[in-house]
């Protein structure tokens, strides 16, 4: 894996609150105290721009994080579902990473070109 592919870009949007503690630069200076946060810079008035390293951080333990220190995020629908494509693209990302990092086969004798062979010969055999 690259090392850009380490690291993520993100915008996260906060409810909106007429109270100026919880808004978008209140948090930004939390996020930025963080480990694994290299940049969080308010977008505007009511949302984040973030960007941070997939090995010790994912978008939900950030909002997660948020809603522990009262930060109200965007719960609507669009933003949710969103945010939980988001979920899931990491975890699958960061499940890879950890195979990438052992890069060894399950069998000591088999290379990992030997088993897409044979996975490819049971596809074939499957599909006759």
């Amino acid at each position: 894996m690259d090392d850009a592919d380490r690291y993520r870009c993100r915008r996260i949007y906060l409810k909106q609150s007429d109270r100026p503690a919880f808004q978008a630069e209140a948090a930004c200076e939390t996020l930025n105290n963080i480990d694994g946060i290299l940049l969080a810079a308010p977008f505007d008035s009511h949302s984040i721009h973030i960007i941070y390293c997939l090995d010790q951080l994912s978008l939900e333990i950030v909002i997660e994080l948020l809603a522990e220190l009262e930060f109200e995020t965007d719960k609507s629908l669009l933003r949710t579902l969103r945010n939980t494509i988001f979920y899931f693209l990491e975890d699958n990302a960061r499940d890879n990473m950890q195979v990438d990092a052992t890069g060894l086969p399950a069998n000591e004798y088999e290379t990992p070109e030997s088993s897409s062979l044979q996975d490819n010969e049971k596809y074939w055999d499957d599909y006759h």
